[in-house]
């Protein structure tokens, strides 16, 4: 046979021919596989059938539909996996108000209430009495007050005892010697006689609050009890101040003393981290590439971020009803009608609409969930909380800072976090104004005064709150929250405006246009560049872009990728057609992984152009991503998420009918071999069966071009066997598909033709075939020796080896075991073949022989040893 393909091969038609040894593998799934497992081997991949269900595209507004109900399942789904961590999130808001509102009670414009003065509010008190001279009885009458009132009560000499007391135990004395009394007498002279009076002095501490009042408080009760024989009488003493003033009042209401400034401050702390909780799933969906492989598999960009705004509104928009039901439930002025809860309402809305699109663009800036939330809290912290109450101190006029004061509060009304804060206190600052002001009119009214007459006698201060209509919340002026409404409403469309044109590549493109015309970048000329690469580099720069979107399934001339000064990809010129494997090997950082994030519109190219079935992968991104179907290196799945959820979310995406949905997913599962993991979430899956799922996923909706990158690293040999039969039926059937492996028995099996980077070039370009007999010299033969044999008889074969085939050369000897390569590609393999079968049969002590080819393997290193 060999002779004849020596002899005749020009004649027949066939350009190369190779001879391969049968792997370990094939071997394995030969005569290693369980045959117990029978039944649950992979079967044929059902996507060949012809009566499995398609994508009805019937019209756009069904796809839609489908899209939205993938996403709705997506989000719904991350919410019900982690529901302990959202029913915090819930009650965060909430917590905080409660601890907000029941100390604030202590704090408003409120006047001060009336205290008792009493020694029940301090904690065991003790009261020092000195008898003395005491002439009238006063000193029992009090003794007994105290005893009466179930107080500790001391004999003493009080100047000297409390001088002692100090000097052991201050503590003592600060904490629980409060009051004191001391009776005595005194000699006043009348009418030229001395006439003693009974003298009662009041001590007190000076530390505790009110204790002056207490110490009177109790001896004038003394004296009452003596005077009145009635040792069951008290005197009641109530410590009740003046009304605060009209003037103080509006004082107050200025410098933030009142609940809306504490609200503003507290609550606003809990939204900080309320609205950056949502960051942590996006960001996650981000570097997980899940959300772009959701793109290339077809979801349009508006659906997918408009579903996710719902669904993130709609469970903010319980955070606020739990807050507005734990805030009325205070029944606090200002927050307890319901036109107080629908202006906080709104308030909490127009924050909601504002912050949103902020966190969306802030997941492009971070890699790590945990990271993002802490730094996004700590960035909306000090630009919202921490600046509001800056200026709020600015704007007191001791400073006389409003020149710089105003302007600022207009900027930063477009913050979200400070306007929200800005707003409830605004809000309570209206309230107040106008409770102060109709309490006001309220004592005019009382002595007939209008309201004008009522104004005449107040200050500057009061006439211009009161002489202007109050209780106007909705009005442009401070304290109103028009403006905030009204930049927070602009400040959101403007944020979505940028995530969109973010998104869409808008702003991208512009960039790299400016960038490209100030510094621009090329493709470096390779100048050692490989016959067959320079030749399919002249065929695609020398077609049209006509001819090179029909010739071609898939495209790309002088695709390049800069990565700021590095360049990643060198101008490669590439076409694949259909019916067509293509290959990319090459070792870590050639190249291969961005070419494909380029292919697949991950990153964008830096120069160059491509086209996938007609389609430019510059500007037409997303008629691209209908076309293809892609397999990244790395599983970009959600981990909540079953493989089943999974399956039919990406399934819903690419145009399936719910029903057909669920039954692709068992489909696909029985067909690539994990339908016993089916319903496990993603994070419970194996390395094995993640790879097997990114696979099941790319072959969704029978695209035209598949991309597979890695694809059977962690799948085991059967699965991995199963998979190259069905990427050779799926090729047959006319469909373009590229692959990278670190498998070469794979690209040997599988890739019509196969390329080779080494620092983001071409190295070498061609079959399996091809390649071996350009760049892989010679073939190599192993001589399995009897164990019985002799030394004798490996020296009589290593002699008839060096007589027959001169040209071998010895590379390993063991024991039973010879190994030789021939780099002279000029011996025929007719010649080999007789050489070493002659061998066995008349030297009994060869056992077998393999011969075979130079492998891909050799081929690989050769070039990859160049990689830096």
């Amino acid at each position: 046979m060999l002779t004849q393909l020596e002899g005749q091969s020009s004649s027949m038609g066939v350009k190369s021919y190779g001879i391969s040894l049968t792997t370990l593998e094939d071997v394995f799934m030969k005569v290693g596989a369980d045959p117990t497992q029978e039944l649950n081997k992979p079967q044929d991949l059902s996507l060949e059938d012809d009566n499995l269900p398609k994508p009805s595209y019937t019209s756009s507004m069904n796809l839609i539909k489908n899209q939205c109900a993938a996403m709705f399942l997506k989000k719904y789904k991350a919410i019900q996996r982690s529901w302990l961590l959202w029913l915090v999130h819930f009650f965060l808001p909430p917590l905080f108000v409660i601890l907000i509102m029941a100390p604030s009670r202590l704090i408003g414009i409120n006047d001060l209430p009336a205290m008792p003065l009493t020694l029940s509010k301090y904690e065991d008190p003790i009261v020092l009495v000195e008898k003395g001279d005491d002439l009238g009885g006063y000193y029992d009458s009090y003794k007994e007050l105290i005893k009466w009132k179930n107080y500790d009560v001391e004999d003493g000499r009080i100047v000297d005892d409390m001088i002692q007391l100090t000097k052991d135990s201050p503590g003592t004395v600060r904490k629980h010697y409060i009051v004191g009394a001391s009776f005595n007498h005194t000699e006043v002279e009348m009418q030229g006689s001395s006439k003693a009076f009974p003298t009662l002095t009041v001590w007190f501490n000076n530390d505790p609050y009110h204790s002056p009042g207490v110490a009177l408080s109790l001896a004038l009760s003394a004296v009452f009890r003596k005077i009145s024989s009635c040792n069951d009488c008290d005197m009641q003493f109530t410590n009740d101040p003046f009304p605060f003033s009209d003037e103080t009042q509006v004082n107050k209401i200025v410098k933030g003393e009142n609940k809306g400034q504490q609200l503003a401050v507290y609550l606003t702390c809990a939204f900080v981290f309320t609205s950056c909780f949502y960051i942590m799933f996006l960001i996650k969906e981000n570097t997980s590439k899940s959300r772009h492989l959701q793109f290339v598999a077809g979801v349009k960009i508006y659906v997918f971020w408009i579903v996710n705004f719902l669904c993130d509104f709609a469970t903010y928009l319980v955070i606020i009803v739990l807050t507005l039901i734990t805030l009325v439930s205070f029944q606090e002025d200002g927050y307890k009608t319901a036109e107080d809860l629908g202006r906080f309402f709104v308030i909490l809305l127009y924050f909601g609409w504002a912050f949103f699109p902020m966190i969306y663009i802030a997941t492009y800036f971070f890699d790590v969930p945990a990271n993002g939330f802490a730094r996004m809290s700590a960035i909306c912290y000090c630009a919202g909380v921490i600046s509001f109450q800056i200026i709020k101190i600015m704007k007191m006029e001791a400073f006389k800072l409003k020149y710089v004061t105003d302007p600022l509060h207009y900027i930063m009304l477009l913050i979200p976090h400070y306007s929200l804060a800005s707003g409830i206190s605004e809000s309570y600052t209206t309230f107040s104004y106008q409770k102060l002001c109709d309490v006001l009119f309220e004592k005019c009214a009382l002595v007939g005064l209008n309201k004008h007459d009522c104004l005449r006698n107040m200050t500057e201060k009061i006439v211009d709150i009161c002489g202007n209509p109050v209780g106007v919340y909705y009005k442009w002026d401070s304290p109103g929250i028009a403006r905030n409404i009204l930049f927070s409403t602009i400040g959101g469309f403007a944020l979505f405006l940028i995530l969109f044109l973010i998104e869409y590549d808008t702003i991208t493109r512009l960039v790299e246009r400016l960038i490209f015309k100030l510094k621009p970048q090329y493709p470096i000329e390779n100048i050692d560049e490989d016959s067959d690469v320079a030749e399919e580099r002249k065929r695609i720069r020398d077609m049209t872009v006509g001819e090179l979107t029909t010739t071609y399934d898939l495209a790309v001339k002088d695709l390049t990728k800069y990565y700021k000064k590095f360049l990643a990809v060198n101008g490669l010129c590439l076409g694949v057609k259909r019916y067509e494997c293509f290959g990319l090997l090459g070792a870590n950082g050639a190249g291969k992984t961005s070419t494909f994030k380029m292919m697949t519109g991950d990153v964008r190219m830096t120069y160059g152009e491509g086209w996938v079935k007609g389609h430019r992968l510059r500007s037409e991104m997303r008629q691209v991503h209908r076309v293809i179907g892609y397999c990244p290196q790395f599983d970009a799945l959600l981990d909540d998420m079953t493989a089943r959820e999974t399956i039919i979310m990406y399934a819903l995406i690419k145009g399936f009918q719910s029903i057909d949905a669920s039954y692709l997913a068992e489909n696909l599962s029985q067909s690539l071999d994990f339908r016993a993991h089916i319903d496990k979430q993603v994070k419970q899956m194996s390395g094995g069966n993640k790879r097997k799922l990114s696979t099941a996923i790319a072959l969704i909706g029978d695209p035209s071009i598949l991309f597979f990158d890695e694809p059977t690293s962690g799948m085991d040999p059967a699965t991995k066997h199963f998979f190259r039969g069905m990427v050779c039926k799926i090729r047959d059937k006319g469909k373009c598909i590229v692959l990278t492996s670190h498998g070469l028995e794979e690209c040997e099996a599988l890739c019509t033709r196969l390329a080779i980077m080494v620092n983001g070039n071409f190295k070498c370009l061609g079959s399996v075939q091809h390649l071996k007999n350009k760049f892989a010299k010679g073939c190599s033969f192993s001589i399995k020796i009897k164990k019985d044999a002799s030394e004798d008889s490996t020296r009589k074969i290593e002699k008839y080896i060096e007589e027959n085939l001169p040209t071998a050369q010895l590379r390993e000897s063991h024991e039973d075991l010879l190994t030789y390569s021939i780099s002279n590609s000029d011996v025929p393999w007719s010649k080999m073949f007789g050489v070493l079968e002659a061998g066995r049969r008349n030297i009994n002590e060869i056992e077998d022989y393999s011969l075979g080819q130079g492998s891909l393997e050799q081929v690989f290193l050769s070039f990859t040893k160049k990689q830096n």
